[in-house]
């Protein structure tokens, strides 16, 4: 009976109907209040694993004198609405961060969600993130709305704190180029081409994700923002007036890309290349090969300087570069015609000078098969987009371990005329043509002259001239990968496809879904996979376009003349 009555009394106190005597279940919790009501004033609070979440909420009370129907607790994204629930039932351990935020009756709720945990797992990655997305929020409550930047074909929004500063860039999927609902009137139907060969609307933002987890799995060696996905619910994202007054369960919410803001000095465009340290600048070009970047402009290459300290007797001050790459929604494209002028460093001084120990180290250790698996478990990138990508950073690996510079490599990989094929192209069509006849390669073999030209009929399917190419009865290569599916507009559905029950994606329907997930969902065709067989032929085209480089910046042995001795000397 005195047990039952213990249970009551705890029970009516706020407490778990467990035992709160029990060792297993006494863990005292030091949790962090992150107060984004009050700011300025977070604080932390001591309570136990069983107390409940009425318990947490009356103890907020005491420190802030809030009312409680005027602030809603959150962990991870989640609010902590079931008073009755225990605070070990929402996962919540010892010194983990609680953040409060206003609750307006009346008004609309903003939120700012994590879609997907790509992030590394360390402390201060997840900490900037998250900082960084209650911000946001924060400023939301307070009437701050995401601002569209003045220039892009795309939609992109500067998202503000509650002191007007820039935190984060958010890219919605539908708002690319040529996507249902881009705010600069360049609209089209999702996976349509955009206005890059290679790259369909809809793919950026899986783009830009993809090229910051490559630098994540680098140890962030090229500087790359944090970025993520998100799920961003804000009626500033959509123009139309009727979504105004919708309630917050209707307005749609917005998938996309939330990207870090970084404070800079400028962009490289507005300083002379030559500043620019030899490393920090190559750290920008062995990015761009690896995720073969379409459009490396002067405008997507941050600049921040740092004062260094001054010399006695000097007056002019002194500053130490450092360049942030981002902007990366060109990149990963299922082509290789990339011109030499669409990167911006290709005709840096910086490029024609050899890699230091530090860099071919860095090179060598690129794990290509470890980047390409990691993407297709976080990101939805189509097989050839990876592909080339394993291309072109074989290629990078081998042109550093041959000696080669940046330029040399570029001069393989990009073209010099926008109409004409560069050599990596020449090589991939190669390559393709004797996959599809099965002509084979043999693995692991080290000698690939000796071996390769034993066979006179590997000889010949091996060289590289494209005549020989073109005189072959084969498919052309030229034909598009993709085969659009098309979508029928609402109109066009009430005439044809009355009663069908299949769905109909739309332009209008897109806005109203209240998620992009409808707009990923769309099936694309089944894509082939290249198996080692293929990277075979690849590997031995390479090594011969990095071997006749190398052959070319080898000076010709000089030719001595026999010197005759006039009479007079004599």
């Amino acid at each position: 009976m005195k047990k039952g009555q213990v249970k009551r009394k705890f029970e009516s106190f706020g407490f778990s109907s467990s035992n709160p005597y029990d060792q297993h279940i006494q863990k005292e919790l030091v949790l962090h209040i992150q107060n984004q009501v009050q700011i300025g004033n977070d604080f932390t609070l001591k309570l136990y694993s069983w107390m409940k979440i009425s318990i947490l909420k009356q103890k907020i009370h005491k420190a802030t004198k809030l009312d409680l129907g005027d602030f809603r607790v959150l962990y991870k994204n989640q609010e902590l609405s079931l008073n009755n629930q225990d605070l070990e039932d929402y996962g919540i351990k010892n010194h983990v961060s609680l953040k409060l935020m206003a609750r307006k009756q009346g008004q609309q709720t903003y939120f700012i969600n994590s879609l997907h945990n790509i992030l590394e797992e360390t402390r201060s990655t997840q900490e900037k993130f998250q900082n960084a997305k209650w911000a946001v929020e924060g400023a939301f409550m307070k009437g701050i709305t995401p601002k569209l930047t003045d220039f892009g074909t795309q939609g992109t929004y500067i998202l503000e704190n509650q002191n007007h500063k820039p935190v984060a860039i958010f890219k919605p999927y539908d708002e690319e180029a040529f996507a249902p609902n881009n705010p600069r009137g360049m609209r089209g139907k999702m996976n349509s081409p955009g206005l890059r060969q290679g790259i369909l609307s809809g793919e950026g933002v899986d783009r830009e994700v993809a090229a910051y987890l490559i630098d994540q799995l680098s140890g962030h060696y090229h500087n790359v923002p944090i970025t993520n996905y998100v799920q961003i619910c804000h009626p500033t994202f959509h123009e139309a007036e009727e979504y105004k007054q919708f309630q917050h369960e209707k307005i749609p919410i917005k998938e996309g890309s939330f990207q870090l803001y970084m404070p800079h000095d400028d962009n490289v465009g507005n300083y002379g290349s030559g500043l620019y340290p030899s490393m920090e600048a190559r750290k920008i070009a062995i990015l761009d090969i690896r995720i073969l970047n379409c459009d490396r402009n002067e405008e997507n290459i941050l600049v921040r300087k740092k004062k260094l300290p001054q010399a006695n007797g000097q007056t002019r001050q002194s500053f130490d570069y450092f360049l942030i790459p981002i902007d990366h929604g060109y990149s990963f494209p299922d082509s290789f015609k990339i011109c030499r002028d669409e990167v911006v460093w290709y005709h840096w001084n910086q490029m024609t000078q050899p890699f230091s120990q530090e860099e071919k180290l860095f090179i060598e250790r690129i794990d290509v098969e470890k980047d390409i698996q990691m993407i297709k478990e976080k990101v939805q990138l189509r097989e050839i987009c990876l592909r080339n990508s394993k291309i072109a950073t074989i290629l990078l690996k081998m042109g550093a371990a041959a000696d080669l510079t940046i330029h040399d490599i570029s001069e393989i990989l990009y073209r010099e005329d926008p109409d004409e094929l560069s050599p990596i192209e020449k090589a991939v069509q190669t390559a393709e043509f004797n996959y599809k006849n099965n002509v084979r390669v043999p693995n692991g073999f080290q000698n690939f002259k000796e071996k390769l030209f034993q066979n006179n009929l590997i000889q010949k399917s091996l060289e590289f001239e494209s005549s020989n190419l073109n005189n072959l009865d084969r498919p052309q290569i030229n034909q598009p990968l993709l085969k659009l599916q098309i979508i029928r507009d609402e109109e066009e559905n009430k005439d044809t496809n009355e009663g069908d029950n299949k769905i109909q994606y739309s332009d209008k329907k897109l806005n109203r879904v209240g998620s992009q997930q409808n707009i990923k969902n769309i099936k694309k065709p089944t894509q082939k996979e290249w198996n080692e067989e293929f990277y075979a032929h690849i590997t031995y085209l390479l090594k011969q376009l990095v071997e006749k480089k190398q052959s070319e910046k080898v000076p010709s042995p000089r030719k001595y003349r026999p010197r005759y001795i006039s009479e007079e000397v004599k």
